[in-house]
């Protein structure tokens, strides 16, 4: 009983805690865990009939993830993470209707966007008898964005640790500059500020299994549009609401967990989402892990969406024909093999994304081209020292 009861925690809580405080006594690191993970997103390429001009090929990005968690003191510890990712492709850069009235994109090109983005973040942990308050402080910088940021976390057990309280704050402060933004008269130079708060509850129920459920508001303020499309304009204000909840249970004669969690998100541009994904943890032996996952959303589009750019609206009428904000739905699908080999751990993960208008729980009175279809492969490595 006492290698089921070690295994099921285990389940419980290694992999897929998105949320803080998922019911468990913070403790301090013994050791230092390095962590590195390498991963390439890859969009489809789009078919001619949807293309006015522009090449077919999408964004290809590789992602190089690092990360050092490291005991400092007795009772404080210190995070150190880096990314570096590495973009190429091309991007939709304005819409019109085709003969028969439909939209088709027009792209901006494979040659016009390369980009490189490097970001760190350091932060540390103090850990009290019941409970733990941190923070972390970061910076990122591609060819086009500046970004500093600062985050803020504690947390409190109650309950003999059955129950946990946490919450957050973060804020960033942004500066974006359009590589070129002379030569077709866009904004030059801008700011963009984004201030978050988080507060969730999380209750283990037994000994195998875990509830929380969690509230956030977002506020962004300055320049909210999307500088690279010939016409795109937004409010300089959004307000964003979502509410959170996760649920794990472990299942003693399957030796596995299953996770599942809900998201609802609302916010002032008009959109409102649903989010719901699944991930099933099937121990093989006492070092394989085999986790398939699913993943369902939709969204409805933003109040100023058009799927096809008006050009005779004058610049201050928001509009914006960017596909991220029409409505649409999504399934996306992936396996991990998860192996520990003592103070080695590795993870591969394989991920398919499809999106499509047809699979939208809201009413789409306006579908949009260029809807996204992805496939994504990481590999990650973890060393415990």
């Amino acid at each position: 009983m006492k290698l089921i009861k070690s295994r099921s925690l285990i389940a419980l809580s290694t992999t897929a805690l998105a949320l803080p405080g998922i019911a468990h006594a913070d403790a301090p690191p013994v050791q230092n865990t390095l962590s590195y993970k390498i991963s390439n997103y890859k969009e489809d390429d789009l078919s001619r009939r949807e293309v006015v001009f522009g090449d077919l090929g999408r964004y290809d990005i590789d992602v190089h993830q690092f990360q050092l968690v490291a005991p400092f003191t007795r009772n404080t510890s210190l995070h150190i993470d880096a990314n570096v990712e590495i973009m190429s492709g091309a991007s939709p850069w304005f819409t019109t209707a085709g003969l028969d009235g439909q939209p088709l994109v027009n792209l901006s090109g494979a040659s016009g966007i390369r980009d490189r983005r490097a970001e760190i973040s350091i932060g540390g942990k103090y850990y009290l008898e019941n409970g733990s308050v941190g923070g972390n402080i970061g910076y990122s910088e591609e060819d086009d964005y500046r970004a500093v940021y600062i985050g803020l976390s504690g947390e409190r057990h109650f309950n003999s640790d059955m129950t946990t309280v946490a919450v957050g704050f973060s804020h960033s402060s942004d500066k974006l500059f359009p590589t070129d933004a002379e030569l077709f008269n866009r904004v030059i130079e801008a700011d963009k500020r984004t201030t978050s708060a988080l507060v969730s509850v999380s209750q283990i129920i037994n000994q195998v299994s875990t509830f929380q459920t969690a509230l956030s508001i977002t506020e962004q303020s300055g320049f909210l549009s999307d500088p690279y499309k010939l016409r795109d304009v937004r409010p300089q204000h959004k307000t964003q609401f979502s509410w959170t909840s996760s649920y794990r249970r472990f299942f003693i004669g399957a030796d596995a967990a299953w996770h599942i969690n809900y998201r609802l998100y609302h916010d002032d541009f008009g959109i409102s989402s649903h989010t719901v994904d699944m991930a099933w943890h099937q121990n093989i032996s006492r070092s394989w892990q085999l986790v398939p996952t699913l993943r369902y959303y939709s969204q409805s589009a933003a109040d100023f969406f058009t799927n096809v750019d008006d050009s005779l609206n004058p610049l201050t009428h928001y509009q914006s024909s960017d596909y991220r904000l029409s409505a649409f739905g999504a399934i996306s699908g992936g396996i991990s093999l998860i192996t520990d080999l003592g103070d080695w751990t590795a993870t591969l993960t394989a991920e398919r994304y499809i999106a499509n208008e047809k699979y939208s729980v809201y009413q789409v009175s306006q579908p949009s081209t260029a809807l996204v279809r992805y496939f994504r492969i990481s590999l990650g490595v973890d060393y415990s020292f």
